[in-house]
């Protein structure tokens, strides 16, 4: 995931050297004649039109890649009901899932880097309309769809693990540690990455602190070598995980547990791994007043999906569903635009990959403790005072950092970096006040009869609300943005006129969308955060009690 987060980036890098290779030869032809002028200028204009949308256009395609993670819930249950007990339940699908994802990165690295093109050097015109055509990412984002579906199993089975992990009294605390542990691992992929492959931080900083010698114009790690580096580590680990993590033996019990459909309602050959392990008299009673987590390899396949639609039937949750599928749409510029626009601007590579670990990650790790302590026992008061800086303040606070930005295209300013460290602050606060916020509320209003799978249905509609909004603003920047007019000057100097950039007039409309949407859905809000436990049961097991006492009453009569 963190990875995926840089080609966005790499795809804005490769327009850019395209639109000065443009330039370039505008200013060429312009002191041949003053004809050349005109026919370079119009030249300049359609390709810079043409880039502008291409870029935008190619971000959108490359966004539906992370759809899996939103759509994980329709095999969810197949991956918790069918495993090898031999093999461990978790390690029947982590074991193969991650082999199979880290030979597709060795194996594909070389494929990455050539469809985006960043092996190719485009020098004449006509490589450069070449390279303008076969802009296009459709192969690469099926690459990273075919590994975000992967991740996405494997995500399963480690949710899974997790819940056998904490007790039942400590999952109040899973949300800090998903929350910190997703921080940490995409600060190594993601900032480790671009600055890595940063050419000035190469060539200024790692190449003399390692010895190498200089090639300038060039990063230290390619993408195709990162990528396949990765994928390298990734095997090794998951051989290290087969070989040397032991699970409770499942073959106490039961047949195996490998086909589809296996268990069933009512049966209950098949037992959690925790409960074949002897419990001290404390365990026991702390674990007397918890009920019973009915897990989808005791009920079957059918009976899950049959309990998760009751699930999704239940007032209370269709209000939640609601509320995910539409908060994220009025932040989605600063969610997925902001540090595009600001490289586009001038902002470099460098300076973004220095605000993470700078900035993101420890924020990312300590505004989840401090915010549950502030509002311990009403995560969804945490939620809308984080919602409310988020559409309005944080807003305006990237608005003028995109202004000053593009004003000093990356200068070393005190106004600069005042608002660039202030945007990334307070973004990076409202997200994850929002993140832990949204989990806690999920961790303490699950159904104990559904379980994990009551959890991977509320995350897979908060991961679909963050979803759909990314590729929808990516498309409409591309097709509401107009690239000025540009020529030059007897004097060799450059003269843009007109144009319209759609991030400042759709930032206005967006948080105007998230103001109405504060004043029409904050009752709602404060309706689902005071229901109590029972409006969001499924009272499924009350009812087979029913029918179970209903049919030994009609067989007495009989």
């Amino acid at each position: 995931m963190g990875l995926s987060a840089s080609i966005p980036f790499l795809i804005q890098q490769k327009v850019q050297m395209l639109a000065s290779s443009v330039h370039h030869h505008q200013a060429t032809a312009a002191w041949a004649a003053d004809a050349a002028i005109s026919s370079a200028a119009t030249t300049s204009q359609h390709s810079l039109a043409e880039l502008t949308k291409i870029a935008y256009n190619a971000q959108a395609i490359f966004a539906l890649c992370s759809w899996p993670f939103s759509l994980k819930l329709l095999w969810a249950p197949i991956v918790d009901a069918c495993f090898s007990k031999r093999f461990g339940r978790r390690k029947s699908w982590l074991v193969p899932i991650q082999l199979i994802a880290g030979m597709l990165m060795v194996g594909g690295s070389g494929y990455v880097e050539q469809e985006l093109g960043l092996v190719v050097a485009t020098t004449t015109t006509t490589e450069q309309q070449q390279a303008v055509r076969a802009m296009d990412v459709r192969g690469v984002t099926l690459f990273f769809f075919t590994l975000y579906f992967l991740m996405a199993t494997q995500d399963i089975a480690v949710d899974g693990w997790a819940l056998t992990m904490l007790s039942r009294k400590n999952r109040g605390k899973g949300p800090i540690c998903n929350s910190i542990g997703q921080n940490i691992g995409y600060f190594l992929s993601y900032v480790g990455f671009l600055a890595l492959n940063d050419v000035d931080s190469s060539e200024n900083l790692w190449r003399p602190m390692l010895r190498l010698p200089s090639r300038p114009g060039t990063g230290l790690v390619s993408l195709g070598g990162f990528v396949k580096f990765m994928g390298g580590f990734m095997l090794v680990i998951t051989v290290l995980v087969g070989l040397l993590k032991k699970e409770i033996d499942m073959s106490i019990e039961g047949g195996d547990c490998g086909t589809i459909g296996c268990g069933g309602r009512g049966d209950k050959s098949n037992t959690d791994m925790e409960t074949l392990l002897p419990k001290t008299d404390v365990q026991e009673d702390d674990d007397d007043d918890d009920d019973h987590e009915i897990d989808a390899y005791e009920i079957g396949i059918a009976e899950t999906y049959h309990r998760l639609w009751s699930v999704v039937k239940l007032p209370a949750v269709q209000s939640l569903i609601l509320i995910l599928l539409t908060y994220r749409l009025p932040c989605a510029l600063s969610d997925n635009v902001k540090f595009l626009k600001a490289v586009e601007f001038g902002l470099s590579k460098q300076t973004t990959a220095l605000l993470s670990p700078t900035i993101i990650l420890p924020l990312g790790i300590l505004v989840p403790i401090i915010g549950t302590k502030i509002w311990q026992g009403h995560p969804l008061k945490q939620f809308m005072f984080a919602y409310k800086f988020r559409v309005t303040f944080v807003a305006l606070v990237d608005v003028l950092m995109l202004l000053v930005v593009r004003s000093f295209r990356g200068g070393n300013t005190n106004l600069f970096w005042g608002l660039l460290i202030a945007s990334t602050a307070l973004q990076a606060t409202v997200h994850s006040l929002q993140f832990n916020a949204q989990m806690t509320f999920f961790a303490h209003r699950v159904d104990p009869a559904i379980g994990g799978s009551y959890m991977t249905l509320l995350n897979t509609f908060g991961n679909l609300g963050g979803t759909w909004p990314s590729s929808v603003i990516m498309y409409m920047i591309g097709q509401f943005t107009i690239p000025p007019n540009c020529s030059v000057g007897e004097d060799g100097i450059e003269v843009c006129t007109g144009g319209r950039d759609a991030y400042f007039p759709l930032q206005l409309v967006l948080s105007t969308l998230g103001c109405v949407w504060i004043f029409v859905m904050s009752k709602r809000v404060q309706h689902i955060a005071e229901l109590p436990d029972d409006a969001w049961r499924t009272h499924i097991e009350d009812e087979d009690e029913e029918e179970m006492q209903q049919l030994k009453k009609s067989g007495k009569h009989a």
